[in-house]
């Protein structure tokens, strides 16, 4: 199989396996991602039969930046990964990936998000679950929630102005570790795909002052589902869902996938339906040592060092052994050939980098293997690589 990036000689290839594998050619999702998506704004890497030319699978990499550690990192979203029914049992991914990591490599990029529909497939590649949500999925009529304060107004759109909604968004960054950035593209992006798929969106008002938003779809089997809510203030919530509710005419249930430290649970009068928590972005590091490079040593870290054994089974160029070493808060990174005093996976390096797991959760699970247990050095990893709440909510 040869491996090279899409050009528009391929796209009818690339769009006969979306059709098979993903959305017909008649869905509008499809028209507007392959008229004025595709291409474009993205990368699509195919692999290539070495025999007669025929596409044999493929993935699209999609521009995206996150805050990740207060920074911003260029970290492509994987979409669109399939194989041709016919190439399959081969073990073609893994061979994609490789070829992926590695255009990334030299894009200057540590990073890759991916959004499994079944995550065994991509685990044996190094993909690690990094983001979670907290799951509601209720009949509608057992949401109870504090009513909400009179000084706050709604109002519902049927055209949407990204201007109504970024400000809200942006303020999730003071809570929240790799958030996506919206820039101008990215919410034009969002709010074309809304329409398409007749997302409605309904703001909720303190005086002039936009307090929140919830994006909501009523679907075909009488759900109200929630496709984003962001409030600054609980009561800003309670509005959004005691909006919710009102739809009890239309709609049977609730379905809202929530950030994963949403307390609203709390309110409920049925702890039956109090959510549960869904994995559900995995993340994939390809670069560690430029990972670590870029990392920032938090104020509160003390001085300490380890030396870890980096290792990547899929791209050997991504395998070392260094001395991470932490030295009046400043972090520094040190190839050597010592001995190692812990093994660290990819899989594991990037939940870890994310603070989706501390260094001491990873170990005790299995993920991370150690020589000989020194408090010292748990103690010093987990302050270096403290744990955060991640929240992302795209799909494409």
């Amino acid at each position: 199989m040869k491996c090279k990036i899409v050009t528009e000689v391929d796209m009818p290839q690339v769009m006969d396996l979306w059709d098979y594998c993903f959305e017909k050619k008649d869905d509008p999702f499809f028209q507007w991602y392959f008229q004025e998506y595709c291409l474009r704004h993205n990368i699509i890497l195919g692999g290539f039969s070495e025999e007669d030319g025929h596409l044999q699978n493929m993935l699209h990499l999609n521009p995206y930046q996150i805050l990740l550690r207060e920074q911003e990192e260029v970290a492509p979203y994987i979409v669109g990964v399939a194989t041709d029914p016919a190439d399959r049992g081969h073990e073609l991914t893994g061979k994609l990936l490789q070829a992926a990591f590695r255009l990334l490599r030299r894009r200057d990029c540590a990073f890759a998000l991916l959004m499994p529909v079944y995550a065994g497939i991509y685990q044996k590649y190094d993909f690690a679950f990094c983001y979670h949500k907290h799951v509601y999925e209720m009949p509608l009529a057992k949401l109870t929630v504090p009513e909400p304060s009179g000084s706050l107004s709604l109002e519902r759109y049927r055209s949407y102005d990204a201007s109504l909604f970024a400000d809200i968004y942006a303020a999730l960054a003071e809570g929240y570790n790799g958030l996506p950035i919206r820039t101008d593209f990215q919410w034009k992006k969002l709010l074309q795909v809304h329409q398409l798929e007749k997302v409605q969106a309904v703001v909720v008002y303190h005086g002039d002052e936009p307090r929140g938003y919830m994006f909501y779809q009523l679907t075909d089997d009488r759900t109200f589902l929630i496709q984003e809510l962001v409030a600054l203030t609980p009561d800003a919530k309670w509005t959004l869902l005691h909006y919710a509710k009102a739809h009890q005419a239309a709609v049977d249930r609730l379905y809202w996938e929530a950030v994963e430290d949403d307390l609203t649970y709390l309110e409920f009068a049925d702890a039956d339906v109090a959510g549960r928590l869904k994995p559900f972005m995995m993340a994939r590091c390809f670069d560690a040592c430029r990972a670590l490079v870029h990392y920032d040593a938090p104020e509160d870290c003390p001085d300490g060092e380890i030396t870890l054994l980096l290792k990547d089974d899929l791209l050997k160029e991504n395998n070392s052994t260094v001395i991470l070493r932490v030295e009046d808060g400043v972090l520094s990174l040190e190839k050597t050939e010592r001995p190692y005093q812990a093994v660290i996976s990819m899989g594991a390096f990037t939940q870890m980098y994310f603070g989706a797991y501390t260094f001491t959760q990873l170990v005790e699970a299995g993920k991370i293997q150690v020589r000989a247990y020194a408090p010292e050095v748990f103690a010093f990893m987990d302050c270096l690589f403290p744990k955060c709440v991640n929240f992302i909510n795209e799909y494409y």
